[in-house]
């Protein structure tokens, strides 16, 4: 018997299989997607009226918060530092019960300027937060 050292005719390279390639990725991909866990987004939490249930304020019951197109936040008619409203809508507050607040963000203006806005809002404890509509403003689209 004797040993052969002799290479086999054509033997070239050794190859790795890859037909069930595709398979195994599908089968990880189903398993990761089947064991993550998704974050549901939550959003902002605002409690709606019932249809039908729109209620006159009178005029001086009214604060009204602004946030214009630059994302700068007016109290009224004065203009504010955002970390500044809760201090006066406390202020306000306590000086009428009957306060409602009326939210007013441009269309244009920062999100992030609204939620903090609306955040401080919440931190006053005002439970009578009104978002009202905006109009449309020079120069933006139908």
């Amino acid at each position: 018997m004797a040993l052969s050292l002799r290479k086999k005719q054509g033997g070239g390279q050794p190859q790795i299989p890859t037909a069930s390639t595709g398979d195994i990725a599908f089968l990880i991909l189903i398993f990761f997607m089947s064991t993550s866990m998704f974050a549901k987004e939550k959003g902002l939490k605002i409690v709606l009226p019932e249809q039908g249930e729109a209620t006159k304020i009178k005029a001086e019951n009214i604060l009204t918060v602004a946030v214009n197109p630059a994302g700068q936040v007016l109290v009224g008619d004065e203009l504010v530092d955002v970390d500044h409203v809760q201090e006066i809508v406390v202020r306000r507050l306590a000086e009428n019960k009957d306060l409602a607040i009326a939210l007013r963000v441009s269309r244009k203006a920062p999100y992030e300027v609204m939620i903090k806005v609306f955040d401080e809002l919440k931190l006053a404890k005002a439970e009578r937060v009104s978002l009202m509509p905006v109009l449309e403003e020079e120069g933006a689209g139908p």
